[in-house]
């Protein structure tokens, strides 16, 4: 009877995992979304563009670690596998990472301003990070949406209302993931 009584006990889950479960699926994000307001203010001083080069290559695999992550799940209930996945999303970043390295090249260094290679650098991370939203995770989606809506908020507002933009749809990207999360875990 104690052994039927452990095993019934051991299956049952505490009242506070699915807050646990819920912070662990939204704080990588908001850290996500921390960085990428630093970046973006970043690129858009006057700062030296190897560090921007150093930092937006550094970023790219954070965000793909992330987006393979928060796949996961879905990646389980789709056809091919753990395998095809991975190399599906490696291909992905990796791709990503190899554009984002291209731009930051002496060769384009010439041509085009730190503040310029940060703006293609944000659309290109978000459209990454968009398209990987499509296909796996949506929180990633929302996440290239702000990245993009960060590259026009450096090409079209002043510093201060930039950063306020950018920090209220990263607000408004956390509170879209937290209301989903707790739909669906309810």
């Amino acid at each position: 009877m104690s052994t039927t009584s452990a095993s019934s006990s051991s299956t049952t889950t505490t009242p506070g995992s699915g807050r646990f479960k819920m912070l662990l699926a939204v704080v990588p994000y908001i850290v996500l979304y921390l960085l990428a307001i630093w970046l973006v203010a970043l690129t858009d001083g006057n700062a030296d563009p190897g560090r921007i080069r150093m930092l937006w290559q550094g970023f790219v695999p954070a965000v793909g670690l992330l987006a393979i992550w928060g796949g996961w799940q879905g990646m389980k209930t789709s056809a091919g596998g753990t395998r095809s996945y991975l190399i599906r999303q490696v291909l992905h970043w990796l791709a990503t990472l190899l554009v984002i390295h291209l731009l930051f090249g002496e060769t384009l260094r010439a041509f085009l301003t730190t503040e310029v290679h940060g703006f293609v650098a944000i659309y290109v991370l978000g459209l990454s990070a968009i398209l990987a939203g499509i296909h796996m995770d949506w929180k990633m989606g929302l996440f290239g949406l702000f990245l993009v809506g960060g590259g026009v908020g450096i090409a079209f507002l002043n510093d201060n209302a930039m950063l306020l933009t950018l920090a209220g749809i990263a607000v408004v990207g956390v509170g879209l993931s937290v209301v989903f999360l707790r739909r669906t875990h309810h």
